[in-house]
């Protein structure tokens, strides 16, 4: 496994360009011990070329691979049968994963986000949603931090449902701390998972990826109220460009009204209840 770790945490070389390594050299040994004449055949960014060739060293592969043994982390690498088929293939989906929990085989799943700030009416429907697709044995995913995602993860919880928590630091810590009793009631009954190895703590940049696999990993997402520039619109973005089926719900709350209005104009469809939109679901159980 530490070749899978040190082809994930390359620098300069992102999802797109570790799927590219694969596909020419079929496992992540043959992408280390490729020569500078074949890496150069491939086409990939002199960075990334760069990258490769000065960062052939297992040490720091073999520290993360040793906590991660030690913090009861496990690895999910894109042969792995777990790793779900509508994911892997996702230009947004790095070659590894990490989380703590369970994964279960290929089930879809329902992506439910939203403001952290969210409204009373965008919280109870996030829960009625979560605790509908629960019933069904739907898989609900979400993100973890304040707002919609505590309230998607919580009802999931409380329903003996499936839940999928997708962080943006390492798996082996709690952010927010707040969420401490939610993050390990998670752990218990669904999966926490990061593409980001243990120890690493949170930044910008990481929640806009995290939000890509949040849709990479459903074949659903709801929007439950969203500012214009929120993570719950860059969801919504990666969603559409990974062609799943994206609904926003409708809010009186004047605060949402821009987000809900730019989303509408882009086609995405109106979300009012689980009776509006109840047939997409049951297809999935």
């Amino acid at each position: 496994m530490e070749h899978w770790i040190w082809l994930s945490s390359l620098p300069y070389v992102g999802p797109v360009t570790q799927k590219k390594l694969l596909a020419t050299f079929g496992s992540p040994e043959r992408v280390y011990d490729a020569s500078p004449s074949e890496l150069k055949e491939i086409r990939v960014s002199q960075r990334a070329y760069e990258s490769i060739l000065m960062a052939r060293s297992l040490e720091k592969p073999k520290r993360i691979l040793e906590r991660v043994q030690q913090k009861e982390i496990w690895l999910l690498p894109r042969d792995d049968p777990l790793y779900p088929s509508y994911a892997k293939n996702v230009a947004e989906s790095p070659v590894l994963l990490y989380y703590k929990g369970q994964i279960r085989p290929n089930l879809p799943s329902v992506a439910i986000v939203g403001s952290r700030s969210c409204s009373n009416y965008a919280r109870r429907a996030a829960k009625e949603l979560s605790t509908r697709l629960s019933s069904l044995n739907i898989p609900v995913v979400s993100g973890l931090t304040k707002g919609i995602d505590e309230a998607a993860h919580s009802a999931c919880l409380a329903n003996c449902g499936y839940p999928i928590a997708f962080v943006a630091n390492g798996v082996d810590d709690c952010y927010p701390k707040e969420h401490r009793s939610l993050y390990e009631a998670v752990i218990n009954e669904g999966a926490v998972i990061s593409q980001y190895p243990p120890g690493t703590a949170p930044t910008p940049k990481q929640f806009i990826q995290r939000n890509a696999l949040i849709s990479a990993w459903s074949s659903h997402v709801v929007i439950m109220e969203a500012n214009l520039k929120s993570g719950a619109m860059t969801t919504a973005h990666f969603a559409r460009k990974q062609a799943r089926e994206v609904f926003v719900l409708i809010s009186s709350d004047a605060r949402f009204r821009q987000g809900t209005d730019c989303l509408r104009k882009q086609g995405i469809r109106p979300y009012y209840s689980f009776q509006s939109i109840a047939k997409e679901f049951i297809k999935l159980s």
